[in-house]
């Protein structure tokens, strides 16, 4: 334990060292100082746990020394040996957490009463600073399989995302999920148990993956543009998230390699996804995008191993792009529900993203577009069946008679019955 005492005047520093009984404590160092000055430099320089300080003294007096010690080195216990009986000092006493405020000449007894709490109140104070940090380590301990375990909630059903998505902002500091728009995700492809890398670190897989995330999350800046995580259920994979400069992840990943292959001996060849909106649907729709293209052929030179997911390409590989596709699929299951979350799974897409691409590239929603299919084919069984209107309502994916009958007038201005006789008049 170390001890200061502060004053100018050299026989009161011995008095307080006399006075003090210091068999009773720890082996103690004492230091010595003569004004405030020269005591904020002892602290700055040995940290003591209790400063018996003066008030009036040249050079940096009591009071500021008080004050700065509140402010500097909140955990120091003061007391105050002071031959001034003025009220206001010992209410800046207290003010900046002194714990006592003697007078001069110094009663022994006093001195040593208040001295002993001062030390108690350390020592209180010291076992709970490390219970807090104990605490913390345990804490930062268990925070890479906390984050680990909110990333792999965020892969799985949409009750686990939105809850994942939350707890996710708030652990990275990113806003609300709704905040966080713009993100992208990457597959790392480590290979099956006769690639190059599992043969040799196949015994030690736990080392491997703690390498590869380690080595991702420095480049990603540890939480701050994206995580790199193992995600659980998939047993040979590390994914990663991007929720900044998610348009430049490719080039995140290139320096990703590099440190792979400095570490490992060798790059691997990695998936990346399209960038999608949102936390709780993006990052999930991304990373099926980024599984997809780790399963495509090699990439081009320029892109050395990063696999990409290309947008505007067909989803299973040329063709048309994935709005014709789910056009396509609409047309083909109107008679079913048809839901974003169910295209989003799908087409391995974000439901954000379909609804902005589809809206400009069919100049409508998924929904209007539905229903205007929809529409198409109550006309044809209207016009060319005697079908009742109950089933044509069932046949064109309307369980509600009277709801189909009010969406078919508002479109038309008939009712489907009426619609039906307008033609049969125009035929005669």
């Amino acid at each position: 334990m170390k001890v200061l005492i502060v004053d100018d005047e050299t026989h009161v520093r011995e008095a307080i060292r006399l006075l003090i009984d210091w068999d009773r404590y720890e082996p103690a160092e004492v230091l010595e100082a003569a004004n405030g000055s020269e005591a904020i430099a002892l602290i700055e320089r040995h940290a003591p746990q209790i400063v018996l300080t003066d008030m009036i003294m040249p050079a940096g007096g009591g009071l500021d020394l008080l004050e700065w010690i509140s402010r500097s080195a909140p955990d120091t216990k003061t007391l105050v040996i002071s031959g001034h009986g003025d009220f206001s000092f010992a209410r800046q006493t207290l003010r900046y957490g002194g714990m006592d405020y003697l007078l001069k000449p110094i009663d022994p007894d006093q001195l040593n009463e208040s001295f002993a709490r001062a030390v108690e109140s350390w020592r209180v104070g010291e076992e709970n600073r490390r219970k807090l940090l104990a605490q913390a380590m345990e804490v930062n301990r268990f925070k890479p399989v906390y984050r680990d375990k909110l990333c792999s909630d965020l892969l799985g059903g949409p009750a686990a995302r939105e809850t994942a998505a939350r707890e996710l902002a708030g652990e990275f500091g990113l806003g609300t999920p709704a905040e966080t728009t713009v993100v992208r995700s990457a597959v790392l492809g480590i290979g099956g148990e006769d690639s190059p890398l599992w043969r040799k670190y196949g015994s030690r897989p736990e080392l491997l993956f703690f390498t590869l995330a380690n080595v991702a999350n420095e480049v990603l800046g540890r939480g701050r543009e994206g995580y790199a995580f193992r995600s659980s259920g998939r047993e040979r994979e590390v994914a990663i998230f991007f929720w900044s400069g998610a348009a430049h992840a490719a080039e995140k990943l290139e320096r990703m390699n590099d440190g792979f292959e400095g570490v490992l001996g060798e790059p691997l060849h990695i998936g990346l996804g399209g960038c999608a909106d949102g936390l709780a649907e993006g990052l999930r729709a991304s990373y099926l995008q980024a599984e997809e293209a780790l399963r495509r052929p090699d990439p081009p030179a320029a892109d050395r191993f990063v696999h990409r997911f290309e947008e505007n390409s067909r989803v299973d590989g040329g063709g048309p792009g994935p709005m014709e596709q789910i056009a396509a699929y609409v047309r083909d299951h109107y008679r079913e529900e048809v839901t974003l979350q169910g295209l989003a799974e799908r087409f391995f897409l974000s439901r954000e993203y379909i609804s902005r691409r589809f809206k400009r590239e069919f100049g409508l929603n998924v929904f209007d577009y539905l229903a205007d299919v929809r529409l198409d084919r109550a006309k044809r069984l209207l016009l060319d069946s005697e079908l009742r209107v109950v089933r044509i309502a069932e046949l064109v994916g309307y369980q509600d008679e009277k709801y189909f009958s009010r969406v078919f007038k508002k479109a038309t201005g008939q009712t489907p019955n009426e619609f039906r006789r307008a033609d049969k008049a125009i035929g005669t």
